[in-house]
Parts: C-alpha cells; structure tokens; sequence
C-alpha cells in the first residue's frame, strides 16, 4: 500500500463522511471550496464534529481565516483540522486569533482489507434504531462521559443512514462495546469504537472494529481509515493498519 496515497484517499473520505453526518441533522450544515477547506457543523458537543477542516497538503490559511470567522461556528465547540505535523504559521496564527491554542496530533491510520476480513464475528452484530438507547448507553460508558452527549450517534436519521452502519458486541446479552461505519466512495471509515471500563483487555475493542470491517468487505470495499487515539493505537496496529500521517487539531485549552 502506497501511504501517501491512501493518506490521500482517507482524508477525502472522512471529509465525505462528516458531511453525510452533518447532511443527518437538521441543524447540520456543510460547505467546501475547491481547494479542500470546508466548513462544517453536526451540531454535536463535540469539538472535533464541527468546525473548520482543510484536507489539502497545501492548506490555505486565507480559507482557513474565512471559514472561521463564520458566525454558525459562535454556537458550537469547534476545531480547525490540518493535516500534517509541520503547519504554516499563518494556519497556527489563525487558530490562535480565535481561542484555539490547544494543538493535538491525530494519528490518520490505514489498512487494505482482504477476504479473512470477510469472517464471523462473535458477539457482534449490526443494530437498528430500536436499538439505539442501549447503543447509545453503551458508547457513554465506553468514553466514560455523560450519555446526553451521546445522542447524536443514537439518532434513528444516524443509526439508519444509507451509508453507514452501527455495531453492538454482545456477552450473553450485555453490551460490552460499539462501532460505527461509514462507507464514502470505495473506502470505509472506522468510528466510535468503545468499551466500557469493565470489559477492556478482553478483547471486544477488536471485534467491535472487526464487525465494520467484515461488512464492508462483503460489499466490495477494500480500504479502510480511522483516526486513532494513543491508548488505541496498539489495537490498531495488531489489526494490520499503518499510520499514513498525523494530523494536527488545534481546539480551545479546556481550562480557558
């Protein structure tokens, strides 16, 4: 697999996603220039799920100016997502002016998917929006925040999405993990992985995202990203992906 560009492709699909999320709700709005930089807005309380994303490798700091000085970005937590590590400081100036000094790396990992992918996985199951609440419950636990915040993931307009799929892993009927994919063009992304403190280590993180993958297989895609947090990573890497790039997000310093 050539990273540079897979990298590439992931970038423009996990653009696509977020605009398909945002397409969901009714508060949702999405717009991007030709040169890459987008604005968009789930509405969620989720910094990182609105605000300000440039997938170019030669970001505009001018578009990235003007996007956020957007007054729909005055009603949500947002952030600014550039790739790379090494940033322009017009980009690092322009975060900087509107409050958003607290700068995270964020690993972009990819993997080619092949016809072992495409096995049963135990326990794990794809779900419908009747399902939602204990999804929702569960992705709570998972990321050890209130549920409220969660709702967004449980909506029947996200749970139901054509392109997308959501997962419960299951021990003799409890929850023990979530997961979601997203199929943009030939790629899937890997989302929301979650498991609740007293069913870590054993294994249910990896069925979780082996449920996304074996199901994207099965309907002919052979690509797959996610962004990976550190304590993720090894997971991740066990499972055959690579990291293609890091990526820098630049949000409010919580203590501000």
């Amino acid at each position: 697999m050539n990273l540079e560009t897979a990298a590439d492709t992931a970038a423009r699909a996990w653009l696509d996603a977020v605009r398909m999320l945002a397409g969901t709700q009714h508060n949702g709005f999405f717009r991007r220039t030709p040169g890459g930089t987008a604005e968009l807005i789930t509405g969620a309380p989720f910094p990182a799920l609105n605000g300000v994303a440039a997938i170019s490798r030669k970001p505009s700091a001018e578009e990235i100016s003007e996007f956020s000085d957007s007054p729909r970005l005055r009603e949500v937590p947002w952030t600014i997502h550039v790739r790379g590590d090494a940033i322009e400081p017009e980009v690092v100036a322009v975060a900087d002016d509107h409050g958003l000094a607290k700068r995270l790396a964020l690993p972009l990992m990819v993997r080619e998917l092949t016809e072992e992918d495409a096995a049963e996985v135990p326990g794990a199951r794809r779900i419908s929006a009747a399902d939602g609440l204990a999804y929702q419950r569960t992705m709570a636990a998972g990321f050890e925040a209130p549920e409220p915040l969660f709702a967004i993931f449980a909506d029947p307009a996200v749970i139901d999405m054509a392109s997308g799929r959501a997962y419960l892993v299951e021990v003799d009927g409890v929850p023990v993990a979530t997961a979601f994919g997203l199929i943009a063009g030939d790629v899937v992304g890997v989302f929301n992985i979650a498991v609740p403190p007293a069913f870590r280590r054993k294994g249910y993180g990896r069925r979780a995202t082996a449920a996304v993958l074996r199901d994207a297989y099965r309907d002919g895609v052979r690509t797959a990203f996610l962004h990976s947090s550190v304590p993720g990573m090894p997971l991740y890497l066990d499972m055959g992906f690579q990291v293609a790039e890091n990526w820098s997000v630049f949000s409010a310093n919580p203590a501000t």
